[in-house]
């Protein structure tokens, strides 16, 4: 009885180590997605616009040893309306780019468990424009920002119509310490040539965090397929209060170099 049970111990144990081994590599990959933003920017007005955006995103993630690396990059267009009043002809055309950095070291694995802490970069320009306005149609944000990330990995095989699917789920948190902002400066974009508002704010009423979900299939060629959530807010209080906020899915296609 010992060897049989030995063997079933075995097996329990290896299978969710498999799959974890699978999240190791170097990637390459691709997205279509799509997000529900909502902003208020008093530059342009006073209400709340919220629309739909079209995106794309590219990158490269790396994870071997103990070291995740990942860098992401998503360009994104699309139209807001007043949300308050939706029969209203104005609307808003933003266009603009994400580009995410971090750097984690896994310090906890346990059987099916990961988890990770680092740091990351996420870098945020927006432009916009109204189609009703002469004067200030046109405005932009941009949030860089750093601070500590956290990420947690659980990974396991299942039988699902007696094929083994190996999959994992991801989860991650980035949390902002610091803010680097450029923004128009009360009614003028530029000052003597230059941006009107611009500096480094330290945890003082500009700052940005989101929160990212991932379900991960694993294929048998080592590529994954991803469905990706993303929750993510940034805003700032200085001369023309601004907030952005965002709920992104995308569908993402990895392949393992």
């Amino acid at each position: 009885m010992r060897g049989p049970a030995l063997i079933l111990i075995l097996f329990l144990i290896y299978r969710p180590l498999f799959a974890q081994e699978k999240l190791q590599g170097d990637f390459l990959w691709t997205s279509l997605g799509a997000s529900l933003d909502q902003f208020k920017d008093d530059y342009i007005s006073p209400n709340i616009y919220q629309g739909f955006s079209g995106q794309f995103g590219i990158g490269w993630h790396t994870y071997k040893g103990r070291w995740m690396n990942n860098l992401d990059v998503i360009g994104h267009t699309g139209w807001q309306s007043p949300k308050s009043y939706p029969e209203q002809s104005s609307q808003v055309l933003g266009l603009g780019f994400r580009a995410h950095y971090s750097l984690r070291y896994r310090f906890l694995e346990q059987e099916k468990h990961q988890l990770l802490a680092g740091l990351y970069s996420q870098n945020i320009f927006v432009l916009r424009e109204h189609n009703n306005y002469s004067n200030s149609a046109q405005s932009f944000n941009g949030f860089f920002g750093y601070g500590p990330s956290l990420a947690y990995t659980y990974s396991r095989s299942s039988k699902v119509f007696k094929r083994d699917w190996h999959w994992s789920w991801q989860s991650e948190v980035n949390i902002p310490l610091g803010t680097y902002l450029l923004a128009p400066n009360y009614i003028r974009q530029y000052s003597l040539g230059e941006i009107g508002d611009r500096g480094h704010h330290f945890l003082n009423g500009t700052w940005q965090i989101d929160f990212r979900h991932s379900l991960i299939w694993h294929r048998k060629n080592g590529n994954q397929i991803r469905l990706m959530y993303a929750w993510e807010y940034f805003q700032s209080d200085r001369f023309n209060a601004r907030y952005n906020g965002g709920h992104q899915l995308h569908l993402q296609l990895f392949f393992k170099l």
